[in-house]
């Protein structure tokens, strides 16, 4: 993965003095063969356990949580993988998901679903022509479950099939999607291009016919089966590759360099991370330098907070502009020790 430096210049917003760095720009990230990011889950920044998610959770990279509806899930890593034997690929987890409360009347507007939301500049490599989804899934419920890919304007949605034949069986699904209409609203730069939806129970309001482009926002089909209807329930999915082409490939092997590259680009974990000095007693500055370029200027969270030695700390403060390069930020409080290192507990996020 090739890089180069980059050097950047920032006043202090109180006009003491610039701030001159420098930082790497990775280069060189050109599209693989799989279009999904994280497809093998081996990168869980948020944790790797999920108590209760809530609707629209992110748990592991890139993949979201999605609900209407009394049900209840805990979202996990796990081990338990098909073998190379079955699938030819050595993965290390599977995502996992534990009905904890559930839902036995699915009403109407009521849904649940795994949801990858996949951005425009992805989505554009395999838009308007047929496409192939494989992946291995071992779910308790057997019977009749549903993907679904969706544009960001809710006007076109493909609803297709998958049968889970044995309980708590690891099972291959190859499904080829004919190629997606230019009419709709679509989105091929750094939006929702499409979300892919893997189906535990939808209501009527999100049921449509399969294997066809449907004018509106579809789920499932009205054979779905509801897996949330029992706290025995567990919905598991490994190794989901989507692919140009009416062939399913073998999965693609990727570096997992570049794969954490790509998830830094929508959510970046800083635990501790060291970014620089105090220069100033009542005064320090300094900026985060992404690892990559994120999708978007992001927003700080994960309860940010300054450390600078021990038992000095100080919640840190947005200034001057934030790009999806750098997040410059600063901190007035007094008695900070000059020339100490700053370090930084926070997380950023561009996510769709």
């Amino acid at each position: 993965m090739a890089s180069t430096l980059k050097v950047d210049t920032i006043t202090t917003p109180d006009g003491t003095g610039d701030i001159t760095f420098s930082r790497p720009i990775v280069g060189n990230l050109t599209a693989q063969k799989n279009i999904i990011i994280n497809g093998d889950f081996d990168i869980w920044q948020r944790g790797t356990s999920f108590a209760a998610a809530a609707h629209r959770d992110y748990i592991a990279d890139r993949w979201s949580y999605s609900k209407v509806g009394v049900m209840v899930h805990t979202i996990s890593r796990d081990t338990d993988v098909p073998t190379v034997a079955e699938s030819g690929h050595l993965s290390n987890y599977s995502l996992k998901v534990d009905c904890t409360t559930i839902d036995s009347s699915i009403a109407a507007g009521d849904v649940c679903a795994l949801q990858y939301r996949m951005e425009g500049y992805d989505w554009k490599y395999i838009a308007q022509q047929a496409i192939t989804l494989s992946f291995w899934h071992k779910h308790t419920k057997t019977g009749t479950y549903c993907i679904a890919i969706k544009n960001s304007g809710a006007d076109k949605s493909w609803v297709q099939e998958y049968t889970q034949t044995t309980t708590d069986t690891w099972e291959k699904a190859t499904l080829t999607i004919d190629a997606s209409p230019s009419a709709g609203t679509w989105n091929y730069t750094n939006g929702v291009g499409v979300f892919l939806s893997f189906t535990l129970a939808a209501g009527a309001t999100y049921q449509g016919t399969t294997d066809t482009w449907n004018s509106a926002n579809n789920d499932a089909t009205s054979s779905q089966v509801n897996a949330c209807d029992n706290a025995a329930n567990n919905f598991m999915l490994s190794q989901v590759q989507l692919e140009a082409g009416s062939v399913a490939t073998d999965f693609e092997v990727k570096n997992y360099a570049d794969e954490l590259a790509r998830c830094q680009r929508y959510y970046y974990d800083m635990s501790g991370v060291v970014i620089g000095t105090a220069w100033h007693a009542n005064f320090v500055s300094n900026v985060v330098e992404f690892p990559v370029t994120m999708r978007t200027a992001p927003t700080m969270g994960g309860s940010p907070i300054f450390n600078v030695n021990a038992g000095s700390a100080g919640t840190p403060a947005n200034a001057w502009t934030i790009t999806p390069d750098t997040y410059p930020i600063y901190n007035s409080a007094s008695n900070w020790t000059v020339s100490a290192w700053i370090k930084l507990t926070a997380n950023f996020s561009a996510e769709l």
